[in-house]
Protein backbone atom coordinates (compact mmCIF):
# COMPACT_ATOMS: atom_id res chain seq x y z
CA UNK A 1 0.00 0.00 0.00
CA UNK A 2 1.65 3.55 -1.31
CA UNK A 3 2.14 5.84 1.92
CA UNK A 4 0.95 9.60 2.23
CA UNK A 5 3.30 11.46 1.11
CA UNK A 6 3.63 14.17 3.57
CA UNK A 7 1.54 17.53 2.71
CA UNK A 8 1.76 21.10 3.02
CA UNK A 9 1.27 22.06 6.73
CA UNK A 10 -2.24 24.44 7.17
CA UNK A 11 -1.70 27.41 8.60
CA UNK A 12 -5.42 27.90 10.90
CA UNK A 13 -7.20 31.55 11.28
CA UNK A 14 -6.45 33.08 14.69
CA UNK A 15 -3.32 29.69 15.57
CA UNK A 16 -6.22 27.64 16.12
CA UNK A 17 -4.99 23.89 15.34
CA UNK A 18 -8.30 22.37 16.36
CA UNK A 19 -10.06 20.64 13.33
CA UNK A 20 -13.10 18.76 12.34
CA UNK A 21 -13.06 16.44 9.62
CA UNK A 22 -15.95 15.89 7.64
CA UNK A 23 -16.38 12.66 5.40
CA UNK A 24 -18.89 12.48 3.23
CA UNK A 25 -19.42 9.09 1.13
CA UNK A 26 -21.27 10.04 -2.37
CA UNK A 27 -23.23 7.99 -4.67
CA UNK A 28 -19.56 7.97 -7.15
CA UNK A 29 -17.35 10.15 -4.97
CA UNK A 30 -16.09 10.61 -1.52
CA UNK A 31 -15.03 14.36 -0.17
CA UNK A 32 -13.26 14.98 3.02
CA UNK A 33 -13.78 18.01 4.35
CA UNK A 34 -11.27 19.71 7.01
CA UNK A 35 -12.49 22.75 8.72
CA UNK A 36 -11.39 24.79 11.71
CA UNK A 37 -13.30 26.53 14.74
CA UNK A 38 -13.20 29.39 12.76
CA UNK A 39 -14.88 28.08 9.24
CA UNK A 40 -11.66 28.01 7.33
CA UNK A 41 -11.33 24.89 5.39
CA UNK A 42 -9.44 22.08 3.24
CA UNK A 43 -11.28 19.80 0.43
CA UNK A 44 -10.22 16.35 -0.94
CA UNK A 45 -12.10 14.31 -2.66
CA UNK A 46 -11.86 10.88 -4.81
CA UNK A 47 -13.84 9.32 -7.38
CA UNK A 48 -15.02 5.29 -7.63
CA UNK A 49 -17.44 3.48 -10.12
CA UNK A 50 -20.47 2.82 -9.80
CA UNK A 51 -20.73 -0.58 -11.59
CA UNK A 52 -24.22 -1.38 -13.64
CA UNK A 53 -24.38 -4.92 -15.14
CA UNK A 54 -27.39 -4.52 -16.53
CA UNK A 55 -30.19 -1.87 -16.75
CA UNK A 56 -31.60 -1.06 -13.56
CA UNK A 57 -28.50 -2.31 -11.51
CA UNK A 58 -26.41 0.01 -9.39
CA UNK A 59 -23.47 -1.35 -7.14
CA UNK A 60 -20.08 -0.38 -5.61
CA UNK A 61 -17.44 -2.67 -4.17
CA UNK A 62 -17.54 -0.93 -0.46
CA UNK A 63 -13.57 -1.58 0.12
CA UNK A 64 -13.31 0.82 -2.88
CA UNK A 65 -14.92 3.72 -0.54
CA UNK A 66 -12.18 2.74 2.06
CA UNK A 67 -9.75 2.81 -0.61
CA UNK A 68 -10.57 6.42 -1.87
CA UNK A 69 -10.69 7.73 1.70
CA UNK A 70 -7.08 7.36 2.07
CA UNK A 71 -6.20 8.59 -1.35
CA UNK A 72 -8.18 11.64 0.01
CA UNK A 73 -6.36 11.76 3.33
CA UNK A 74 -3.00 11.97 1.44
CA UNK A 75 -3.91 14.83 -0.04
CA UNK A 76 -5.05 16.64 2.95
CA UNK A 77 -2.66 18.75 5.67
CA UNK A 78 -1.33 16.80 8.59
CA UNK A 79 -4.07 15.69 11.18
CA UNK A 80 -2.32 16.51 14.78
CA UNK A 81 -4.81 19.01 15.67
CA UNK A 82 -7.74 16.39 14.32
CA UNK A 83 -10.58 16.79 17.74
CA UNK A 84 -12.99 14.70 15.64
CA UNK A 85 -15.08 12.77 12.25
CA UNK A 86 -17.97 13.23 11.36
CA UNK A 87 -19.77 11.25 8.54
CA UNK A 88 -22.70 11.77 5.57
CA UNK A 89 -23.87 9.38 3.29
CA UNK A 90 -25.53 8.60 0.18
CA UNK A 91 -28.99 7.20 1.72
CA UNK A 92 -31.13 4.09 0.61
CA UNK A 93 -28.66 1.60 -0.19
CA UNK A 94 -27.42 -1.34 1.52
CA UNK A 95 -23.98 -2.98 2.52
CA UNK A 96 -25.11 -6.91 3.64
CA UNK A 97 -22.61 -8.04 6.02
CA UNK A 98 -21.84 -11.59 7.69
CA UNK A 99 -22.40 -12.77 11.12
CA UNK A 100 -19.73 -11.56 13.65
CA UNK A 101 -17.77 -9.55 10.49
CA UNK A 102 -17.50 -6.45 8.61
CA UNK A 103 -16.78 -7.76 5.47
CA UNK A 104 -19.94 -7.58 3.09
CA UNK A 105 -21.28 -10.39 1.74
CA UNK A 106 -22.76 -8.32 -1.49
CA UNK A 107 -21.64 -5.15 -3.35
CA UNK A 108 -23.27 -2.32 -1.99
CA UNK A 109 -26.58 -2.27 -3.77
CA UNK A 110 -27.25 1.77 -4.06
CA UNK A 111 -30.39 3.97 -4.28
CA UNK A 112 -30.17 4.16 -7.99
CA UNK A 113 -30.64 -0.10 -7.95
CA UNK A 114 -33.99 -0.41 -9.67
CA UNK A 115 -34.04 -4.44 -8.85
CA UNK A 116 -36.57 -3.95 -5.69
CA UNK A 117 -39.42 -2.27 -8.14
CA UNK A 118 -40.97 -5.61 -7.98
CA UNK A 119 -41.91 -5.71 -5.01
CA UNK A 120 -43.77 -2.15 -4.27
CA UNK A 121 -46.88 -3.58 -4.57
CA UNK A 122 -46.09 -5.71 -1.08
CA UNK A 123 -46.56 -1.67 0.72
CA UNK A 124 -49.44 -1.23 -1.34
CA UNK A 125 -51.46 -3.47 0.85
CA UNK A 126 -50.66 -3.06 4.04
CA UNK A 127 -52.88 -2.25 6.88
CA UNK A 128 -53.75 1.82 6.30
CA UNK A 129 -52.32 2.79 9.99
CA UNK A 130 -49.08 0.85 8.79
CA UNK A 131 -48.55 3.05 5.70
CA UNK A 132 -49.56 6.55 8.04
CA UNK A 133 -46.38 5.40 10.50
CA UNK A 134 -43.71 4.48 7.71
CA UNK A 135 -45.03 8.03 6.11
CA UNK A 136 -42.68 7.32 2.72
CA UNK A 137 -44.34 6.14 0.00
CA UNK A 138 -42.27 3.31 -1.69
CA UNK A 139 -40.05 3.21 -4.44
CA UNK A 140 -37.36 1.39 -6.01
CA UNK A 141 -33.33 1.67 -4.21
CA UNK A 142 -35.17 2.32 -0.96
CA UNK A 143 -33.58 -0.29 1.65
CA UNK A 144 -37.06 -2.16 2.54
CA UNK A 145 -37.70 -3.39 -1.14
CA UNK A 146 -33.77 -3.88 -2.15
CA UNK A 147 -34.14 -6.59 1.32
CA UNK A 148 -36.97 -7.93 -0.79
CA UNK A 149 -35.26 -8.47 -3.91
CA UNK A 150 -32.33 -9.87 -1.62
CA UNK A 151 -34.82 -12.08 0.33
CA UNK A 152 -36.39 -13.46 -2.50
CA UNK A 153 -33.78 -13.97 -5.66
CA UNK A 154 -30.55 -14.36 -3.40
CA UNK A 155 -31.45 -16.51 -1.06
CA UNK A 156 -28.47 -17.79 0.27
CA UNK A 157 -26.89 -14.91 0.40
CA UNK A 158 -29.61 -13.36 2.68
CA UNK A 159 -29.66 -16.39 4.97
CA UNK A 160 -25.65 -15.62 5.72
CA UNK A 161 -26.89 -12.10 6.86
CA UNK A 162 -26.01 -10.99 10.06
CA UNK A 163 -26.55 -7.12 9.72
CA UNK A 164 -27.46 -4.70 6.75
CA UNK A 165 -25.73 -1.24 7.30
CA UNK A 166 -26.26 1.82 5.60
CA UNK A 167 -23.33 3.09 3.31
CA UNK A 168 -21.68 5.35 5.62
CA UNK A 169 -22.29 3.24 8.76
CA UNK A 170 -20.37 0.65 7.05
CA UNK A 171 -17.54 3.08 6.31
CA UNK A 172 -17.98 4.01 10.41
CA UNK A 173 -17.75 0.31 11.28
CA UNK A 174 -14.60 0.29 9.42
CA UNK A 175 -12.79 3.38 10.90
CA UNK A 176 -14.49 2.07 14.82
CA UNK A 177 -15.69 -1.36 14.70
CA UNK A 178 -19.41 -0.04 15.98
CA UNK A 179 -22.53 -0.96 14.67
CA UNK A 180 -25.24 1.17 14.30
CA UNK A 181 -27.00 3.50 12.24
CA UNK A 182 -28.52 7.16 12.63
CA UNK A 183 -32.62 8.22 12.59
CA UNK A 184 -32.17 10.12 9.59
CA UNK A 185 -30.85 6.89 7.65
CA UNK A 186 -33.04 4.85 9.11
CA UNK A 187 -36.21 7.06 8.58
CA UNK A 188 -35.64 6.72 4.58
CA UNK A 189 -35.49 3.16 5.13
CA UNK A 190 -39.40 2.73 4.56
CA UNK A 191 -38.60 0.09 7.81
CA UNK A 192 -39.23 2.86 10.31
CA UNK A 193 -41.93 3.76 12.18
CA UNK A 194 -41.90 7.57 12.83
CA UNK A 195 -44.10 7.85 15.46
CA UNK A 196 -42.31 5.39 17.91
CA UNK A 197 -38.96 7.09 16.49
CA UNK A 198 -37.54 3.22 16.23
CA UNK A 199 -37.70 0.48 13.16
CA UNK A 200 -41.28 -0.86 12.90
CA UNK A 201 -41.45 -4.39 14.21
CA UNK A 202 -44.87 -5.44 13.42
CA UNK A 203 -44.05 -3.99 9.55
CA UNK A 204 -41.08 -6.19 9.32
CA UNK A 205 -43.29 -9.18 10.45
CA UNK A 206 -45.60 -8.67 7.94
CA UNK A 207 -42.45 -8.29 4.87
CA UNK A 208 -41.17 -11.29 6.47
CA UNK A 209 -37.56 -9.55 7.16
CA UNK A 210 -35.91 -10.75 10.40
CA UNK A 211 -35.72 -7.53 13.42
CA UNK A 212 -32.59 -8.76 14.09
CA UNK A 213 -30.68 -7.57 10.68
CA UNK A 214 -31.21 -3.99 11.15
CA UNK A 215 -28.54 -2.10 13.29
CA UNK A 216 -29.35 0.20 16.92
CA UNK A 217 -30.23 3.95 16.04
CA UNK A 218 -28.62 6.25 17.65
CA UNK A 219 -28.41 10.46 17.18
CA UNK A 220 -26.70 11.31 14.48
CA UNK A 221 -24.03 13.85 17.00
CA UNK A 222 -23.48 10.90 19.50
CA UNK A 223 -20.08 9.40 20.01
CA UNK A 224 -19.94 6.11 18.07
CA UNK A 225 -16.36 5.09 19.11
CA UNK A 226 -12.43 6.24 18.06
CA UNK A 227 -10.44 5.32 15.22
CA UNK A 228 -8.99 2.00 15.73
CA UNK A 229 -5.27 1.04 14.86
CA UNK A 230 -6.35 -1.21 12.04
CA UNK A 231 -8.60 1.52 10.75
CA UNK A 232 -5.56 4.02 10.66
CA UNK A 233 -3.05 1.57 8.46
CA UNK A 234 -5.73 1.42 5.86
CA UNK A 235 -7.07 5.11 5.51
CA UNK A 236 -4.06 7.58 6.72
CA UNK A 237 -6.64 8.83 9.47
CA UNK A 238 -4.82 9.19 13.05
CA UNK A 239 -5.54 6.52 15.70
CA UNK A 240 -7.81 7.39 18.88
CA UNK A 241 -9.96 10.16 17.15
CA UNK A 242 -13.59 9.85 17.86
CA UNK A 243 -15.98 9.68 15.36
CA UNK A 244 -19.64 11.09 15.29
CA UNK A 245 -22.60 8.27 14.49
CA UNK A 246 -23.43 10.75 11.09
CA UNK A 247 -26.09 11.24 8.91
CA UNK A 248 -27.37 11.07 5.63
CA UNK A 249 -26.55 13.60 3.00
CA UNK A 250 -29.69 15.39 2.64
CA UNK A 251 -30.24 16.42 6.69
CA UNK A 252 -26.21 16.58 7.22
CA UNK A 253 -26.43 19.24 4.20
CA UNK A 254 -29.58 21.01 5.77
CA UNK A 255 -27.25 20.84 8.93
CA UNK A 256 -24.05 22.33 7.14
CA UNK A 257 -25.86 25.22 5.33
CA UNK A 258 -28.10 25.98 8.64
CA UNK A 259 -31.33 25.89 6.96
CA UNK A 260 -34.04 25.06 9.80
CA UNK A 261 -36.59 27.74 8.92
CA UNK A 262 -40.50 26.57 7.79
CA UNK A 263 -40.45 29.10 5.59
CA UNK A 264 -36.74 28.54 3.86
CA UNK A 265 -36.38 25.79 1.37
CA UNK A 266 -33.13 24.24 0.08
CA UNK A 267 -32.35 22.90 -2.97
CA UNK A 268 -29.48 21.03 -3.59
CA UNK A 269 -28.74 20.43 -6.97
CA UNK A 270 -25.96 17.53 -7.44
CA UNK A 271 -25.97 14.36 -8.62
CA UNK A 272 -29.83 14.02 -7.98
CA UNK A 273 -31.61 16.66 -7.02
CA UNK A 274 -33.46 17.31 -3.70
CA UNK A 275 -35.99 20.19 -2.36
CA UNK A 276 -35.72 19.91 1.88
CA UNK A 277 -38.38 21.84 3.97
CA UNK A 278 -37.99 21.86 7.51
CA UNK A 279 -41.11 20.65 9.32
CA UNK A 280 -42.77 20.75 12.91
CA UNK A 281 -41.29 17.20 14.68
CA UNK A 282 -43.89 17.25 17.16
CA UNK A 283 -46.55 15.33 15.50
CA UNK A 284 -46.73 13.51 12.44
CA UNK A 285 -46.81 14.82 9.08
CA UNK A 286 -49.26 14.05 7.00
CA UNK A 287 -48.72 10.97 4.08
CA UNK A 288 -48.10 12.76 0.68
CA UNK A 289 -47.10 9.82 -1.83
CA UNK A 290 -44.80 11.40 -3.39
CA UNK A 291 -42.80 13.22 -0.95
CA UNK A 292 -40.24 11.84 1.38
CA UNK A 293 -39.80 12.70 5.12
CA UNK A 294 -36.59 12.26 7.03
CA UNK A 295 -35.33 12.73 10.49
CA UNK A 296 -32.98 15.40 11.22
CA UNK A 297 -29.34 15.96 12.15
CA UNK A 298 -30.64 16.92 15.85
CA UNK A 299 -33.93 15.21 17.43
CA UNK A 300 -35.72 18.46 17.13
CA UNK A 301 -35.62 18.55 13.51
CA UNK A 302 -37.15 17.09 10.61
CA UNK A 303 -37.81 17.69 6.68
CA UNK A 304 -39.93 17.01 3.75
CA UNK A 305 -38.05 16.00 0.66
CA UNK A 306 -39.15 16.43 -3.07
CA UNK A 307 -36.29 14.09 -4.28
CA UNK A 308 -35.36 14.31 -8.37
CA UNK A 309 -33.28 11.27 -9.62
CA UNK A 310 -31.83 12.66 -12.79
CA UNK A 311 -30.11 16.33 -12.53
CA UNK A 312 -26.70 16.18 -12.71
CA UNK A 313 -26.64 12.25 -13.41
CA UNK A 314 -28.49 13.30 -16.64
CA UNK A 315 -26.82 16.20 -17.46
CA UNK A 316 -23.00 14.63 -17.36
CA UNK A 317 -24.28 12.24 -19.51
CA UNK A 318 -25.41 14.33 -22.36
CA UNK A 319 -22.06 16.22 -22.06
CA UNK A 320 -20.20 13.48 -22.40
CA UNK A 321 -22.27 12.03 -25.23
CA UNK A 322 -21.44 14.96 -27.17
CA UNK A 323 -17.88 15.89 -25.29
CA UNK A 324 -19.40 19.32 -24.20
CA UNK A 325 -17.64 21.72 -22.24
CA UNK A 326 -19.28 23.58 -19.86
CA UNK A 327 -18.23 26.52 -19.84
CA UNK A 328 -17.55 26.84 -23.37
CA UNK A 329 -21.25 26.34 -23.79
CA UNK A 330 -22.45 28.47 -21.58
CA UNK A 331 -20.29 31.43 -23.29
CA UNK A 332 -21.72 30.13 -26.34
CA UNK A 333 -25.32 30.05 -24.94
CA UNK A 334 -25.37 33.24 -23.59
CA UNK A 335 -23.66 35.16 -26.27
CA UNK A 336 -26.86 33.15 -28.66
CA UNK A 337 -29.29 35.72 -26.08
CA UNK A 338 -33.22 34.88 -25.72
CA UNK A 339 -34.86 33.73 -28.61
CA UNK A 340 -38.13 33.21 -27.73
CA UNK A 341 -39.25 29.48 -26.60
CA UNK A 342 -37.26 26.59 -27.26
CA UNK A 343 -38.81 24.32 -29.50
CA UNK A 344 -37.09 21.22 -28.18
CA UNK A 345 -37.86 19.27 -24.82
CA UNK A 346 -35.59 17.12 -23.02
CA UNK A 347 -37.36 14.41 -20.16
CA UNK A 348 -34.21 13.80 -17.97
CA UNK A 349 -35.44 10.49 -16.40
CA UNK A 350 -33.01 8.35 -17.29
CA UNK A 351 -33.04 6.02 -14.09
CA UNK A 352 -36.61 6.61 -13.45
CA UNK A 353 -38.10 9.40 -11.47
CA UNK A 354 -39.59 9.98 -7.49
CA UNK A 355 -41.40 13.04 -7.50
CA UNK A 356 -43.83 13.51 -8.52
CA UNK A 357 -43.98 10.49 -10.38
CA UNK A 358 -42.75 7.26 -8.47
CA UNK A 359 -42.30 5.50 -11.61
CA UNK A 360 -39.13 3.73 -11.51
CA UNK A 361 -39.64 2.83 -15.53
CA UNK A 362 -39.34 5.92 -16.80
CA UNK A 363 -36.89 6.88 -19.38
CA UNK A 364 -35.64 10.01 -20.68
CA UNK A 365 -36.15 11.66 -24.48
CA UNK A 366 -35.55 14.38 -26.66
CA UNK A 367 -39.09 15.32 -28.12
CA UNK A 368 -39.31 17.88 -31.31
CA UNK A 369 -35.79 17.01 -32.69
CA UNK A 370 -35.74 18.19 -36.61
CA UNK A 371 -33.00 18.77 -38.79
CA UNK A 372 -32.43 22.34 -37.94
CA UNK A 373 -31.30 21.47 -34.12
CA UNK A 374 -27.26 21.23 -33.78
CA UNK A 375 -25.92 20.23 -30.99
CA UNK A 376 -26.30 23.24 -28.58
CA UNK A 377 -29.65 22.81 -28.91
CA UNK A 378 -30.44 19.30 -27.76
CA UNK A 379 -27.81 20.36 -24.56
CA UNK A 380 -29.58 23.63 -24.15
CA UNK A 381 -33.13 21.80 -23.97
CA UNK A 382 -31.41 19.27 -21.25
CA UNK A 383 -30.85 21.96 -18.89
CA UNK A 384 -34.33 23.49 -19.36
CA UNK A 385 -35.31 20.18 -18.87
CA UNK A 386 -33.70 19.31 -15.63
CA UNK A 387 -34.69 23.05 -14.89
CA UNK A 388 -38.00 21.70 -15.24
CA UNK A 389 -37.77 18.32 -13.18
CA UNK A 390 -36.88 20.82 -9.92
CA UNK A 391 -39.45 23.07 -10.73
CA UNK A 392 -41.99 20.17 -10.80
CA UNK A 393 -40.55 19.26 -7.75
CA UNK A 394 -40.96 22.31 -6.26
CA UNK A 395 -44.26 22.90 -6.93
CA UNK A 396 -45.05 19.33 -5.64
CA UNK A 397 -43.47 20.15 -2.20
CA UNK A 398 -45.37 23.28 -2.19
CA UNK A 399 -43.94 27.21 -1.62
CA UNK A 400 -46.73 28.70 0.71
CA UNK A 401 -45.61 30.78 3.13
CA UNK A 402 -42.27 30.31 1.69
CA UNK A 403 -39.80 33.21 1.79
CA UNK A 404 -36.38 32.14 0.63
CA UNK A 405 -35.00 29.06 -1.90
CA UNK A 406 -31.40 28.58 -0.75
CA UNK A 407 -29.70 27.01 -3.56
CA UNK A 408 -25.92 24.72 -3.10
CA UNK A 409 -24.34 22.47 -5.23
CA UNK A 410 -20.95 23.38 -7.47
CA UNK A 411 -22.62 23.04 -10.83
CA UNK A 412 -24.28 26.63 -9.51
CA UNK A 413 -21.11 28.84 -9.35
CA UNK A 414 -22.05 28.85 -13.47
CA UNK A 415 -23.88 32.12 -13.86
CA UNK A 416 -25.92 30.98 -16.84
CA UNK A 417 -27.08 27.81 -15.36
CA UNK A 418 -28.17 29.87 -12.30
CA UNK A 419 -29.86 32.31 -13.82
CA UNK A 420 -31.86 29.96 -16.14
CA UNK A 421 -33.08 27.58 -13.00
CA UNK A 422 -34.12 31.05 -11.32
CA UNK A 423 -35.98 31.81 -14.62
CA UNK A 424 -37.04 28.35 -14.70
CA UNK A 425 -38.74 28.57 -11.29
CA UNK A 426 -39.67 31.72 -11.42
CA UNK A 427 -38.06 32.34 -7.79
CA UNK A 428 -35.18 34.19 -6.77
CA UNK A 429 -32.14 32.13 -5.72
CA UNK A 430 -30.17 32.69 -2.73
CA UNK A 431 -27.09 30.95 -3.94
CA UNK A 432 -24.96 29.94 -1.42
CA UNK A 433 -20.93 30.02 -2.66
CA UNK A 434 -19.91 27.45 0.06
CA UNK A 435 -19.84 24.30 -1.59
CA UNK A 436 -19.79 20.45 -0.76
CA UNK A 437 -22.49 21.25 2.44
CA UNK A 438 -23.33 17.73 2.88
CA UNK A 439 -19.72 17.15 4.00
CA UNK A 440 -19.66 20.46 5.95
CA UNK A 441 -22.77 18.93 7.59
CA UNK A 442 -20.30 16.09 8.33
CA UNK A 443 -17.17 18.66 10.20
CA UNK A 444 -20.43 20.63 11.57
CA UNK A 445 -21.93 17.58 13.35
CA UNK A 446 -18.40 16.23 14.63
CA UNK A 447 -17.82 19.48 16.10
CA UNK A 448 -21.22 19.22 17.69
CA UNK A 449 -20.25 15.50 19.71
CA UNK A 450 -17.20 17.08 20.30
CA UNK A 451 -19.32 20.21 22.02
CA UNK A 452 -17.61 23.20 20.18
CA UNK A 453 -19.08 25.26 17.57
CA UNK A 454 -18.10 26.21 13.90
CA UNK A 455 -18.58 29.10 11.85
CA UNK A 456 -21.45 29.23 9.43
CA UNK A 457 -20.91 28.57 5.90
CA UNK A 458 -18.30 31.23 4.83
CA UNK A 459 -17.58 32.09 0.86
CA UNK A 460 -21.05 34.77 0.87
CA UNK A 461 -24.04 34.39 -1.06
CA UNK A 462 -25.35 35.58 -4.87
CA UNK A 463 -28.82 36.29 -5.25
CA UNK A 464 -29.85 35.74 -8.72
CA UNK A 465 -33.56 36.75 -9.49
CA UNK A 466 -35.17 35.43 -12.72
CA UNK A 467 -35.04 36.77 -16.18
CA UNK A 468 -37.97 38.08 -17.79
CA UNK A 469 -39.44 34.95 -20.04
CA UNK A 470 -43.08 35.19 -21.31
CA UNK A 471 -42.46 31.46 -22.94
CA UNK A 472 -41.72 29.72 -20.02
CA UNK A 473 -44.94 28.62 -18.51
CA UNK A 474 -46.08 27.53 -21.62
CA UNK A 475 -42.49 25.35 -22.10
CA UNK A 476 -43.39 24.15 -18.36
CA UNK A 477 -46.65 22.94 -19.05
CA UNK A 478 -45.45 21.29 -22.19
CA UNK A 479 -43.04 19.74 -20.76
CA UNK A 480 -45.61 17.91 -18.02
CA UNK A 481 -47.33 17.25 -20.91
CA UNK A 482 -44.92 15.06 -22.88
CA UNK A 483 -44.10 12.98 -20.23
CA UNK A 484 -48.04 12.33 -19.52
CA UNK A 485 -48.24 11.40 -23.67
CA UNK A 486 -45.43 9.45 -23.12
CA UNK A 487 -46.03 7.37 -19.96
CA UNK A 488 -50.03 7.72 -19.84
CA UNK A 489 -51.53 6.88 -16.15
Amino acid sequence: MRSCVPATLLVFRNGKANVFLGIDLGTGSVKLMLVDADGGEHVAVRSYPVESQAPGLAETDPEAWIEAIRLAVCTLPPLGGLRAVGLSGQMHGIVPLGRDSLAPLHHAILWADRRGAPYLDRFTHLPRDMGERIINAPAAGLAATTLLWLKDERPDDYRRIGTVLFPKDWVRAVLTGAVMTDFSDASGSLLYDFEKREWYADLLSELGLARGLLPEIRQAVDCAGRITAEAARRTGLPEGVPVAVGAGDAPAGMYGSGVESPFEVQLSVGTAAQISRPIPSDRLPERAPSLNVFEGVLASQRYRVAAMLNAGLALEWVRGLFHADWEELYKELETRGATGAPDLTFLPYLTGERTPYMNPDARGAWVGLSLHHAADDLLLAALLGVACSIRLGLDTLGTAGVERVVAVGGSLRYPFWRKLLATVIERPLTVLNQKDMSARGAARLAATMAHETMARAGGGTVTQHPEPAPWVEGYYRAFIEQYRRLFPG
